[in-house]
């Protein structure tokens, strides 16, 4: 369902396109001739409005631990990791977490973040 969608960073930054879902990854690739690649963690998607995925970090944040480039997403034990320590952020606090990952994506008609609230 989400292939092909795009991505938004909290901060309203396009970030990507989903090119591939894996079990705890999702792989996006944003530019048209040099291509960035990014291995995204699921359990930094927040809702998925229909047309747009929005995540709960900044593109800051996703440029400087997610830029991996690889065809293949890190490994289980580096997911388990970046996972207990993102819950202890003030991101990962607001977040609900439920057994599978792919169920904590809300899914939300008009989405509201930071960068509405003025």
């Amino acid at each position: 369902m989400l292939k092909g969608k795009k991505v938004k960073s909290n901060d309203g930054k396009d970030v990507g396109e989903i090119k591939e879902v894996a079990e705890n990854f999702l792989r996006l690739e944003k530019g048209t001739v040099k291509k960035d690649k990014f291995w995204i963690p699921k359990y930094v998607a927040d809702a998925y409005d229909g047309k747009t995925l929005w995540l709960l970090i900044n593109e800051d944040e996703i440029f400087g631990k997610y830029h991996h480039g690889s065809e293949s997403p890190p490994a289980g034990e580096q997911y388990t990791s970046d996972f207990k320590a993102f819950k202890s952020t003030p991101y990962g606090q607001k977040a609900a977490y439920g057994p599978d990952s792919d169920e904590n994506v809300r899914v939300v008609e008009d989405y509201k973040n930071i960068r509405d609230l003025k």
